[in-house]
């Protein structure tokens, strides 16, 4: 529990830093769409046949800066994975809301044009009840790390980004989360 509030803590730190610099930066806020590919890695030899499958996430951005920028986004997330477990086959679903607080740079930034790369911490809540093995509970909230490269193209954004889950979201089965998202935004305003 302590991991979790020192990620709030520095979460909050950032937000507060970027929020005073805002009134001097440029502050852009859009809509996203996009797909995901997760996969459940195990260290448990009992766990076999491990397969991840395609969800999707809808959300919400801003980004705060001009080279430099911050870019909180609230997303809603679905994925799930499939592998066997005491002779059984599993097929857990999630549906998360998904906080990822990334810093990042555009190395080309021109009107027309940027190509970014942001990293950051990556906070998740499952909203439902995961299905796994009877007693083998997955974890409500979860803290991992994004990375993130963009292209901007006037007011298009297309993003490829990595999250790996640093906690265990299911502590009997050894699991953590990857997740793979490629999605599309329009920067509303």
């Amino acid at each position: 529990m302590k991991t979790y509030k020192f990620y709030l803590m520095i979460a909050v730190m950032m937000m507060a830093t970027v929020a005073a610099k805002a009134q001097t930066s440029e502050t852009s806020f859009g809509l996203k769409a996009g797909l995901n590919y997760a996969s459940l890695p195990s260290n448990l030899s009992a766990i076999t046949d491990k397969k991840g499958k395609i969800g999707y996430n809808l959300g919400a951005f801003a980004r705060i800066g001009t080279s430099l920028y911050f870019q909180p986004e609230l997303n809603y997330v679905t994925f799930k994975s499939s592998y066997n477990y005491a002779a059984q086959t599993y097929t857990p679903k999630f549906h998360q809301l998904n906080l990822p607080l990334m810093v990042g740079y555009k190395l080309i930034n021109t009107d027309a044009l940027n190509f970014r790369i942001s990293a950051g911490p990556d906070l998740n809540y499952t909203l439902n009840k995961a299905v796994g093995p009877a007693g083998f509970d997955y974890k409500k909230l979860n803290v991992g790390g994004v990375i993130n490269a963009g292209v901007d193209i006037g007011n298009l954004t297309l993003d490829a980004r990595y999250s790996r889950g640093f906690t265990k979201i299911n502590k009997q089965l050894q699991e953590k989360t990857n997740l793979f998202n490629l999605s599309v935004g329009l920067k509303v305003f």
